[in-house]
């Protein structure tokens, strides 16, 4: 009776904050363990965007955009709670992918109904009410999707929830955008309300995905009030003041927040006291000391900005991460470390760093080729190894050589295109004809070029990279080159090359992604008893920002790319042939692009072999620049003085006389003749 009485009792009016500092329980070893409400971590900036939340507050939509690990998914995990215990409801979760969904469960929503038995109390225990896609409670259900046309369509909800939106695909389904979808789905329930919670770390810059979210509903920002003279300032990445010119330790130890009005200085043992004096500001309000003032402008969406300075993370990690990160683009080029870093650890669309720079012209090149000491076929000082790239294309092969030094140096020695076979005549199909692709060995791997101090010296490739992409058909035909390269040929008398000469690339489609994945191996291709051949796919994106900003390097040093004087006109267009927009690299229609490309992958095949950091002692011996030989030394200690020796045709001899050793006199030796018996 008791049990029964109490099933039909109202709930208690709690928010949802509330409602977290009631039933939930934390369990983190190695961290803090115990009630919510006794968490030791600041979490003020968490309340106002999880009260919103509540169906009675008058917002549709409550958006969150902000660094990694600060508690944007703790905010929904509130939500759900509170729904199931005080205002029973469907949440629909969706996450970008049927992966990223299990693990979410699987890690995060069983082990928050273990922390909170009087969420688990509630939870049914018949078939099909415990899995990856569907928690079932007394009154309401928690379901568990990816953003997919079906899911959207066959499924309405009042109450969504998306974690990570910028991983969304733009348009789901040729439907439309994921938060557009949801509220097509929620007609029904618009006279009792809906709510959507959205949450992401920015990727996709200000047009896209969340940021353009928040910007458009309240927009509030974290303001604490200076512990020195009591103004009010926002706790941003841009109060952080240290040091930027030393190491990354000299960087963390330095770290302090600055008051814009006095300049007085706050530590990380501050923190705790500034984040006790913080508020959110939004539009049409105005931060002042212990509070605000002025009225929020009327919206259906809260949104908030948060910045990883009042995270988890200490502003001494930050500060750390972010020199490393500027180290690694002045000895690289690589804005990877630095982007990840403006995304998830400061909450912020990154904006690259040549975005204000004007970009490198053509007639920038034109000049720099023009003031070059060097012509296109011979290998200037400096170079420590040449790699080959090959472009392929309907009726050529799109061939160029560049020569890579210390400090990520780089020179373009040769750039031409094949269009026949040896026997100058039969035109090249690359796509169709798998057995065209053995001029190759002879007009590309076998290659060599003289050196510009001693023309009689000649350097060998380090490697070759061959871009597979165009057709299946084209793919198939590199895979075989490639295993009739590793193999040998007996009846061409061509001995087997390494694995390592020939690189196989394709250009990878995930602009975020890692810029050299690990190769892949296609075991439909592989030739059994051969050599296993592997697949690269990089970032190509990415290698193209290092490979321009190489490019904008205006005098020779570190990182710097050099071009012949006699380097044609046609190829410096192509260098400059692609566009970046919003951070991805296009190719306008009708526009030449294989220098460039050539160019973007010789980067890569020096990334496979000698890593980022180029180092150049990996480079072996026969393909570093040859030496000289020394001059022979020529010993005349026999020869009588009115003999002149005759000098050698064709080398530099030195003569070093000697006077002739005075032997001891040798005893007479009597023959002796052998008889062998058979």
């Amino acid at each position: 009776m008791q049990r029964a009485f109490a099933e039909i009792l109202f709930p208690k009016k709690l928010t949802p904050m509330e409602a977290a500092d009631e039933h939930r329980f934390l369990r983190n070893p190695g961290a803090y363990s115990g009630p919510w409400r006794d968490s030791p971590v600041p979490m003020q900036h968490l309340v106002q965007p999880t009260n919103s939340l509540a169906m009675t507050s008058p917002y549709a939509i409550v958006a969150v955009m902000g660094p990694s690990q600060m508690g944007k998914s703790e905010v929904g995990n509130n939500w759900q709670v509170h729904s199931v215990i005080y205002d029973p409801a469907d949440i629909a979760f969706y996450a970008p992918t049927k992966e990223l969904v299990a693990s979410y469960v699987t890690t995060q929503i069983d082990k928050l109904l273990e922390e909170c038995p009087d969420v688990y109390a509630r939870q049914l225990s018949g078939i099909g009410s415990d899995n990856i896609n569907i928690k079932r409670f007394k009154g309401c259900d928690w379901h568990f999707l990816h953003p997919s046309g079906p899911n959207f369509r066959a499924r309405p909800f009042s109450r969504g929830r998306m974690d990570d939106l910028d991983d969304f695909d733009d348009d789901i389904g040729d439907q439309g955008d994921a938060v557009s979808l949801f509220g097509g789905r929620t007609t029904s329930f618009l006279e009792y309300g809906t709510k959507l919670y959205v949450n992401s770390s920015p990727k996709k810059g200000p047009k896209r995905g969340i940021e353009p979210l928040v910007a458009s509903g309240t927009a509030n920002r974290w303001y604490v009030d200076c512990q020195a003279c009591g103004d009010p300032f926002e706790m941003s990445w841009d109060r952080l003041d240290f040091v930027r010119d030393g190491t990354a330790m000299q960087a963390g130890a330095s770290v302090e927040m600055i008051c814009p009005t006095c300049g007085g200085s706050h530590k990380q043992t501050d923190k705790p006291a500034l984040m006790a004096t913080g508020r959110w500001i939004g539009k049409g309000q105005r931060a002042v000391p212990g509070g605000r003032e002025g009225e929020l402008e009327p919206n259906t969406i809260d949104s908030y900005y948060w910045d990883g300075t009042f995270g988890l993370a200490p502003w001494s990690s930050m500060a750390e991460k972010y020199r490393l990160a500027e180290l690694r683009f002045a000895d690289h080029q690589d804005e990877g470390p630095l982007k990840s870093h403006s995304q998830t650890v400061i909450g912020r669309n990154y904006v690259s760093r040549g975005s204000g720079d004007a970009p490198v012209t053509v007639d920038m090149l034109t000049q720099r080729a023009a003031a070059s000491t060097y012509v296109m076929g011979v290998v200037p000082d400096g170079v420590v190894a040449l790699t080959a790239t090959v472009d392929l294309g309907i009726d050529r092969f799109s061939v160029m050589i560049v020569g890579h030094g210390v400090g990520n140096r780089a020179w373009i020695i040769d750039r031409y295109d094949i269009l026949t076979l040896a026997d100058g005549i039969t035109k090249l199909e690359p796509f169709k004809r798998p057995e065209h692709w053995s001029v190759l060995y002879e007009k590309v791997l076998s290659r060599t070029y003289p050196m510009q101090r001693d023309p009689s010296l000649r350097m060998k490739i380090l490697c070759t990279g061959v871009d597979t992409g165009g057709t299946d058909d084209a793919t198939d035909n590199a895979y075989a080159w490639w295993h009739d390269m590793v193999t040998g040929n007996r009846k061409a008398k061509r001995a087997a090359l390494a694995a390592t000469v020939i690189t196989l690339l394709k250009g990878g489609n995930k602009p975020n992604g890692r810029l050299l994945p690990p190769p892949t191996v296609d075991a439909k291709r592989q030739v059994k008893g051969a050599p296993e051949c592997e697949l690269y796919v990089p970032n190509v994106n990415r290698m193209k920002s290092i490979a321009d900003y190489r490019l904008r390097r205006p005098h020779a040093g570190p990182a710097f790319i050099d071009l012949p004087s006699d380097l044609p006109s046609n190829r410096i267009d192509e260098l400059r042939a692609e566009e970046q927009a919003e951070g991805l690299w296009t190719k306008p229609e009708g526009v030449r692009n294989e220098t460039w490309d050539l160019l973007v992958y010789s980067l890569v095949v020096m990334l496979r072999l000698v890593g980022l950091d180029q180092n150049l002692t990996r480079v072996p011996q026969w393909a570093r620049p040859p030496r000289a030989i020394a001059p022979a030394i020529v010993l005349a200690t026999d020869t009588p003085a009115t003999e002149q020796p005759k000098p050698a045709a064709a080398t530099t001899t030195v003569q070093v006389q000697r006077p002739a050793a005075v032997r001891p006199a040798q005893p007479k030796r009597r023959g002796v003749r052998v008889v062998r018996q058979h």
